[in-house]
């Protein structure tokens, strides 16, 4: 892929870190396989829900409650929830736990049995960000400045209102009833919210990329070593003034004995829009069998009313199908990006620049319905 304008084009990954400073993340030697508790098999896991569903006790949901009622009396704004005023006691360890998996074990996990439906949508907020603050820092997760995102249809059809149009090439697809082809977010951890599971469809799935990778060395490794190469992705008008429109960030880094993905299929195929940038044929080719690869190989999962699900973006590609709203079955989630300290996730990162915030979005804003 090349870029016909004298522009330059931003090198960075998903974080926003600059991949062109040094030589760390170029010329490295990848590993034939990839070993260990992050390369699953996705029909496994499916078979096994016990190793990755976490079901909630009496004890669980009580101390929860009691960090609601807490922080609710405090009568701060949503955007200050932390885990000083979100006094979990019990549930703390579990949720560390969840933590530690992310980054050192299966590199996903769900919690499930949450009654969320007996809270207001502040509360439902408050019990996602307060148990949210012992994973990590949140984060902006588009143009407008949202901390909490709400993946719900927006577009025409919708069964609330609709903002944007389906087929424009700058919406963001979780505002979509569209499949989400697998990919990953913007973010170290994310994790969602199941407020409403719609009237049909919205599978969510989740696939080892460690596992793809290895895929990928058998059957295609050219493949591989196309992913190695830095590619353009659109960003989809949600830049300041003054950036280039999209960036160049390579799908596979290998850093500190960790193999790190980026892939995002939504924001690779709009560029055709832009006149000046050539794209290779291979690479829509390589999208495809992966996305093929992914759909075979997956773990498939239904995300039920107060399901919280928790995604670590370096090692997981997730996707969902498309699905049906009706009046009253409108399927939402909400969502939190998180930035985890280094020091509490034990990885080095190959990219030190600091982080894509959209910062010119100003205001970080905690929106408790979808806009």
């Amino acid at each position: 892929m090349s870029a016909l304008t004298s522009q330059p084009v931003e090198e960075k990954n998903w974080r926003g870190f600059n991949v062109d400073s040094d030589n760390q993340t170029t010329n490295v030697e990848f590993p034939e396989r990839i070993t260990g508790p992050s390369a699953w098999d996705g029909k496994d896991m499916e078979a096994h829900p016990e190793q990755w569903i976490y079901h909630v006790t009496e004890q669980d949901i009580a101390d929860i409650d009691q960090a609601v009622k807490h922080f609710v009396s405090l009568d701060l704004p949503l955007g200050e929830i932390s885990q000083s005023n979100f006094p979990l006691t019990t549930f703390k360890q579990v949720i560390l736990k969840q933590r530690e998996n992310l980054f050192h074990g299966l590199g996903f996990g769900l919690i499930r049995g949450f009654p969320i439906i007996n809270y207001e949508r502040k509360e439902q907020a408050v019990v996602f960000m307060g148990i949210g603050a012992y994973i990590g820092t949140r984060k902006p997760q588009n143009g407008k400045g949202h901390v909490l995102g709400h993946v719900k249809d927006l577009t025409e059809g919708s069964t609330t209102k609709a903002v944007y149009k389906v087929d424009d090439p700058t919406t963001r697809i979780y505002a979509t009833r569209k499949a989400q082809p697998f990919h990953v977010d913007g973010t170290d951890v994310v994790a969602l919210l199941c407020l409403n599971e719609g009237q049909d469809g919205g599978l969510s799935a989740v696939i080892s990329s460690h596992t793809v990778y290895n895929r990928l060395r058998e059957l295609r490794p050219d493949i591989v070593e196309l992913m190695k190469e830095a590619w353009l992705w659109d960003r989809k008008g949600e830049h300041g003034p003054d950036d280039t429109p999209y960036m160049k960030a390579s799908p596979l880094v290998y850093f500190d004995q960790k193999l790190f993905t980026f892939w995002g299929p939504h924001f690779f195929e709009t560029m055709t829009r832009f006149a000046d940038v050539k794209i290779e044929e291979e690479k829509f080719e390589a999208m495809r069998y992966i996305q093929e690869l992914c759909e075979r190989e997956a773990l498939n999962m239904k995300l039920q009313t107060g399901d919280i699900q928790f995604v670590q973006n370096y090692q997981i590609l997730h996707a969902r199908t498309a699905y049906v709203d009706r009046p009253g079955q409108t399927r939402h989630l909400l969502r939190l990006w998180f930035m985890v300290n280094q020091s509490e996730s034990r990885w080095k990162m190959p990219f030190a620049k600091g982080d894509y915030n959209y910062e010119y979005a100003g205001e970080q804003v905690v929106p408790l319905e979808a806009e």
